[in-house]
């Protein structure tokens, strides 16, 4: 089927709006996408007529507008894997008290769909609709050591495995062996891989087709995370994990013994 140019550029053009960046010039998304600056412009044009983005008149930034909030409220009449599983994130985070967050792959990386947060002043903070590497950090390697083999290999021709903290693997070699344990296990612990003082505790959550729907982690500052806790929160993550997998209609019996 024959594409539409435009309407794919359009697309390009809204995906630049993220957590990271809600608000925008055109010359950063002329930057972003790559296309001419009259390219943004003209699109940014149209998108403003239909409300989809607005530009503020003193910064000349545009921002996501009203259409998308109309958006919003239709996906929310749908009951998807967010609202699923968040009872069950909510008791999570009541029994280890730290952050328990969700994320679904999306186009070689992972996406952050919802988070609760932590009980503790100190915490680590999560911010839903953040767009995070799959090799690095247990959320994304769990993610991807469910993903089909064939799946992985292409996500390995896309480039070099960036480097984020001295404790991150980018070898694929390396990285397949971790995985292969990650699968063997039934769940995933990583400590700094992405970010420096930090440790998360992750396990898969299956969908009713037998395939990955998302991973679930509990992840928080290095100096609460003793062995004591890390055996506790292991268990209680790959029971939450379970429980959420069997809500979404899986039967799949789960690899690993979910316990260190």
């Amino acid at each position: 089927m024959q594409s539409i140019k435009s309407v794919e550029k359009a697309i390009d053009v809204l995906s630049c709006f993220r957590v990271e960046s809600p608000c925008l010039t055109v010359t950063e998304i002329t930057a972003m996408t790559g296309y001419t600056q009259s390219t943004v412009s003209r699109i940014l044009a149209t998108l403003e007529k239909k409300r989809c983005t607005e530009r503020d008149p003193l910064s000349g930034k545009y921002r996501l507008g009203m259409r998308f909030h109309q958006w919003k409220g239709v996906l929310s009449q749908e009951k998807g894997i967010v609202d699923l599983a968040r009872p069950f994130m909510e008791k999570l985070r009541d029994e280890c008290g730290e952050e328990v967050s969700l994320y679904v792959p999306g186009e070689g990386n992972r996406i952050c769909v919802e988070a609760v947060r932590s009980r503790y002043g100190v915490a680590k903070i999560t911010e839903v609709g953040k767009v995070l590497p799959l090799h690095c950090g247990a959320s994304g390697k769990v993610l991807l050591a469910h993903l089909p083999e064939k799946e992985r290999r292409a996500f390995y021709r896309r480039g070099p495995l960036e480097k984020y903290t001295p404790n991150t693997i980018t070898d694929p070699a390396q990285l397949e062996a971790d995985l292969e344990k990650i699968r063997a296990d039934g769940y995933a612990v990583s400590v700094g891989e992405r970010e420096d003082g930090t440790y998360s505790v992750v396990a898969p959550v299956m969908g009713g087709t037998g395939g990955i729907e998302a991973s679930l982690c509990v992840s928080g500052p290095i100096f609460r995370f003793s062995e004591e806790e890390k055996a506790r929160i292991v268990q209680d993550t790959v029971q939450a994990a379970r429980d959420i997998s069997t809500t979404l209609g899986s039967t799949r019996r789960f690899e690993g013994a979910g316990t260190p």
